[in-house]
């Protein structure tokens, strides 16, 4: 019985399938082009990760930075309002004008009080007639009581009334000296050189006395109020400079005082500021209600190092850690005792307690030396234990000497 050809044909492709490979690669072995791979390639594969890395100095402290917000206060600001009560009838001045000290800037209606005087001022002449009469008497009886023609006890009545007659003219000037008042407190004028910053009444509104009908706030350079807190709070000595800053820009205040009580809410103390007289103080820019920022500083006799944020990251129980590069048997000392650096070493974690953060540094405490040098960023790219290779042998340090104050 005679095989089917398909099983044959399918044998045939099999055997081709297994020996076509192994024919290729003979051949490309034997060519001459071809090379097998060296151990120089596999090296080249594995080469070190480069690092920028910065030089440790230790710093005997830091200085501990605090920014209090404070606001501008006008020297003086009033409500004015009349005296008495009355009719307003005119307001003189608009929000915005500027007034000089004296100057009328509201009047209220005076018509019952011009009447009112001209009845005083009748009674007024009645009472100068009533005291001539009196003393005319008082003397034609002082003149006949020698005679006999009037009795002694009529000289006395006659004196007595020209006594009584003189006190009604004085009552008489009084109450028109009174009602004169009057009219001058129903102009409102101003007490002080400053600005019209409000004006809460207009004609024909019948006020109260004392109901405030503008608002003024002198021109004089402004006050600045900010709370202090803390112990920074005492070491502020009145008469002394600080830079205040006022929109970004910084410019001199001089500490007036500072107020005894602290604040119930905040224990805050209120430091009075006023500015310096020197042309970089904005005086004419500085506005009530405007804020400001105080900066002040406290040494801290803490030893530490001042790191770069990108230079630490996340370790255990709360710490931050940091790689140092460190040199291997075969390299050059990387602390550059001799002044060569070697070109690679391993990494070797440091725990780090932060202390203090300012911007984008931070100062630290923990296990590093001075001279060492650590990886200043890119702290995701390696591990510890992991060779890397030092970029560069100008190493930046970290700036942080930081003076007391």
């Amino acid at each position: 019985m005679s095989q089917s050809p398909q099983p044959r044909r399918r044998l045939a492709l099999w055997s081709l399938g297994l020996v076509a490979p192994v024919a290729l690669a003979g051949l490309l072995a034997g060519h001459p082009g071809a090379e097998a791979p060296t151990a120089d390639s596999a090296v080249a594969q594995d080469a070190p990760v480069g690092v920028r890395v910065l030089q440790v100095e230790p710093a005997p402290g830091f200085s501990r930075r605090r920014i209090y917000t404070g606001r501008v206060e006008p020297f003086r600001q009033s409500d004015l309002g009349f005296e008495r009560a009355g009719l307003l009838a005119g307001v003189l001045v608009r929000e915005g004008d500027k007034v000089e000290s004296g100057q009328v800037l509201a009047r209220l209606d005076k018509a019952l009080l011009d009447t009112r005087r001209a009845e005083l001022v009748a009674a007024l002449r009645g009472a100068e007639a009533d005291l001539a009469l009196a003393e005319a008497t008082r003397e034609r009886y002082q003149a006949t009581v020698g005679q006999g023609a009037v009795t002694r006890q009529a000289l006395d009545e006659a004196r007595e009334g020209a006594r009584s007659a003189a006190a009604g003219l004085d009552l008489a000037r009084a109450r028109i000296a009174s009602v004169d008042l009057d009219i001058a407190k129903s102009e409102l004028r101003a007490p002080f050189p400053g600005v019209i910053t409000r004006r809460a009444a207009d004609e024909g509104r019948v006020l109260g006395a004392g109901e405030p009908v503008l608002r003024l706030q002198e021109t004089r350079a402004p006050e600045i109020r900010v709370a202090v807190a803390g112990p920074l709070a005492d070491t502020l000595t009145p008469g002394a400079e600080h830079p205040l800053t006022w929109r970004g820009q910084p410019f001199p205040a001089r500490l007036r005082a500072v107020l005894p009580l602290r604040a119930a809410g905040t224990r805050t103390l209120d430091a009075l500021f006023e500015p310096a007289d020197s042309g970089t103080a904005p005086h004419g820019a500085l506005r009530p209600g405007e804020q400001l920022e105080l900066e002040l500083g406290q040494w801290v006799d803490e030893p530490g190092v001042w790191l770069p944020l990108a230079a630490l990251t996340e370790g255990a129980r709360g710490l931050w850690s940091a790689y140092v590069v460190e040199p291997d048997e075969q390299t050059e000392d990387l602390r550059g005792d001799g002044g060569v650096v070697s070109a690679t070493g391993y990494l070797a974690t440091r725990p780090l307690e932060i202390l203090y953060q300012e911007g984008d540094r931070v100062f630290v405490r923990g296990p590093l030396a001075a001279g060492e040098r650590l990886v200043a960023a890119g702290l995701h790219r390696v591990v510890p234990g992991q060779v890397v290779r030092v970029l560069g042998a100008g190493d930046t340090q970290v700036a942080a000497n930081d003076r007391r104050p």
